[in-house]
């Protein structure tokens, strides 16, 4: 009689264990989801607050009357060393910044332009 209570304790232990396992596999993909989901948003979150960097930058920039390649590149530097301060790796925009900046003073300098 024994040995059938513990083969009913075992075969319950491992029904237990199944049922436990099924619950974290499906609780891992859901965090891993949601984790996803939250990088989503940083991220847009980052590039916002990248954007503002780089317009305070740019502003700095054109006081110090400093133009062409150095004055994206001093730019560029401004936002990095903002960005880095307030504790953001802005490594993945790099690229993304740079274009922006092309696009903000190719609009500026097209606004010179039709004011002339």
């Amino acid at each position: 009689m024994d040995w059938i209570t513990t083969a009913n304790g075992l075969i319950a232990l491992l029904t237990g264990l199944c049922g436990l396992i099924g619950t974290g596999i499906g609780a891992f993909f859901a965090i891993r989801n949601w984790i996803k989901l939250m990088k989503q948003k940083s991220a847009k979150e980052v590039w916002n607050t990248i954007m503002i960097a780089a317009d305070a930058a740019m502003e700095e920039v054109e006081h110090l009357e400093v133009y062409g390649g150095d004055a994206k590149k001093i730019a560029m530097e401004m936002v990095k060393k903002t960005c880095e301060a307030a504790g953001l790796d802005i490594s993945a925009f790099i690229d993304q910044l740079s274009a922006y900046i092309d696009d903000c003073v190719a609009f500026h300098n097209r606004m010179n332009e039709a004011n002339k």
